[in-house]
């Protein structure tokens, strides 16, 4: 029955990409329609005209058409909106895509010509993008929000900057300003960001901000998503705060006085960085255990991921977090935070925030960009720019990072 079920919702989208029953009529396809490859998906765009609905067609291969993509194991993507990103493709893989146009519901027209792309891993190429203001920026977050995927950046002054679909980034406007915001992160509840004296903001879709009662006075230094779908946040002096909506906070022991900087959740594990070489652990965000980590460096960023490896058909999963901070430290766990282990110096810039997406990207001062697929063995890429970049998130078609006098920049 489910198999069926599938099959008719197929047919059913056929007919309607087919503009069988419309009432309207069809429209050309956008002369300027354009296919870039990104880290496991594409972005399209193409110039808008008013009271025309556009609808992306894609496949693998390189001849996904209008008509062919129902037998060619294609996809349709009806009602869409320039800039639009198809994510969930493989890296390595020929996708194949074309559009077409209608009015009021009408039979779709003509497609425009077929383009294909192979989508790459990001975090090779860099590009520096316009400056986001004039003042420093110290934290990012990219997520689903009530109006669309935006990518928000917050920082000095309480800047907030926001970009819902790739479309222009606006200034947000900030009840707390001029208090300056140092993190952000986003859940399926919706965004916060948080920063200097203990100010907490919350948005349901990045654009509108409501501030919140922290309990604290402290500066929030770090943001992550609980497990459970709210949001964690640390700070100085051993602070750590936890919401299930964004709203309501509740402050819990950390057992620590040390300023902490970083926070990642992965694996049913909360990890948190800190002042002196601190590192927490807790399963529960009540509970803290203090973990060794070799070092009394500043360590500013952690990140998780679950790296697989196959050898002889056999797969084996390995969770593995990583740390960063001053004077270029990385440490690597394999055992749920319990014993850290020091990488190989590559670098002796100080590290500011790290993110997994595909593999690690980690960021620093001076511009300082370097990547790895497994947190061991690191490469330094080109940023673009010598400006130091405090923040850094996965975006829908690669990563984007931000750091001093509105500094951003981009690989996809």
């Amino acid at each position: 029955m489910k198999r069926f079920a599938c099959l008719v919702a197929s047919l059913a989208l056929a007919l309607l990409a087919a503009g069988c029953g419309g009432k309207g009529s069809s429209a050309e396809p956008p002369p300027d329609f354009k296919v870039v490859a990104g880290d496991a998906s594409a972005i399209l765009t193409w110039t808008q005209e008013p009271d025309v609905e556009y609808w992306i067609f894609f496949g693998p291969g390189t001849g996904i058409t209008t008509t062919n993509w129902t037998t060619n194991g294609g996809s349709v993507q009806p009602k869409v909106s320039s800039p639009h990103v198809v994510t969930g493709l493989a890296n390595g893989t020929t996708y194949s895509f074309t559009i077409n146009a209608r009015r009021n519901g009408g039979p779709g027209g003509d497609g425009a010509p077929t383009q294909s792309v192979v989508p790459t891993l990001a975090g090779a190429n860099w590009a520096p993008g316009t400056p986001l203001g004039t003042g420093n920026l110290y934290g990012i977050a990219t997520g689903n929000g009530a109006l669309g995927f935006a990518n928000i950046a917050v920082g000095e002054g309480g800047s907030i900057f926001t970009s819902i679909n790739y479309q222009a980034t606006t200034a947000a406007t900030n009840p707390s300003a001029p208090a300056d915001l140092y993190t952000a992160c986003y859940a399926a509840v919706g965004f916060v960001a948080a920063g200097a004296g203990g100010t907490v903001l919350y948005s349901i879709n990045g654009t509108e901000w409501t501030a919140q009662t922290s309990n604290t006075t402290v500066p929030i230094r770090g943001c992550a998503t609980l497990g459970t779908g709210g949001f964690v946040l640390v700070g100085d002096s051993g602070l750590i705060d936890t919401s299930a909506l964004g709203t309501t906070w509740t402050l819990s022991d950390s057992g620590t006085a040390a300023n902490l900087r970083g926070v990642a959740f992965g694996n049913s594990l909360y990890v948190v960085v800190g002042d002196g070489g601190t590192i927490l652990t807790s399963g529960d965000v009540v509970t803290w255990t203090a973990r060794a980590s070799g070092t009394t460096a500043a360590l500013r960023g952690v990140a998780y991921a679950a790296l697989s490896n196959t050898t002889d058909s056999v797969t084996v999963v390995t969770s593995r977090y990583v740390a960063v901070g001053d004077a270029g430290t990385v440490l690597v766990s394999d055992d749920a935070g319990v014993t850290w282990t020091p990488v190989a110096p590559f670098t002796t810039q100080d590290l500011t925030a790290v993110t997994f997406g595909g593999q690690f990207v980690a960021v620093g001062k001076g511009g300082g960009i370097f990547t790895s697929l497994d947190g061991l063995t690191w490469t330094a890429r080109q940023s673009g720019t010598t400006n130091d970049l405090a923040a850094i998130a996965r975006t829908l078609s690669g990563y984007t990072a931000v750091g001093t006098a509105g500094t951003n920049v981009s690989s996809f």
